[in-house]
Parts: C-alpha cells; sequence; structure tokens
C-alpha cells in the first residue's frame, strides 16, 4: 500500500510543474504544437515509461488504470 501511495506522490510532484498524464493523453492540436508542451509532455512519458518498467504487478495495474481513467474522459 505505501509503494502505490509513493507512486501517486511522485507522480502527483512531476506532473505539478507542467502537464499531467491526461494533458498529454489528451492534448489538443493547438498544445501539440506548442514546443514547450511537446518537451514537457516527452519528459513525462519517459518518466512513466522507467517508472512502469520498475513497478511491482499491483502498481502496473493502478498505472493502467490511471492511464485508462484518461482515455474515458
Amino acid at each position: 500500500m505505501k509503494k502505490i501511495l509513493l507512486v501517486f506522490a511522485l507522480g502527483g510532484f512531476v506532473t505539478s510543474c507542467g502537464p499531467s498524464n491526461c494533458d498529454c493523453a489528451t492534448a489538443t492540436k493547438e498544445q501539440l504544437e506548442d514546443e514547450s508542451f511537446t518537451e514537457k509532455c516527452e519528459k513525462l512519458e519517459d518518466d512513466w515509461k522507467a517508472k512502469y518498467k520498475e513497478a511491482d504487478k499491483d502498481e502496473k495495474k493502478a498505472m493502467r488504470k490511471e492511464m485508462k481513467a484518461c482515455a474515458d474522459d
């Protein structure tokens, strides 16, 4: 349980200074044309992939659920 909370806390910290995973996944055409926004999303994606690769089964499930929630909005 502590690991899951840590993942969400880190995710909140990382995204507090820029776009969130949902912002990047559902970006508008105008946002995608913004070089700064695109760079931040690419960095966020790289961090997300690295975190997912090292996560255990439960953490991966929570991360997938979080991304699915973005797509459902």
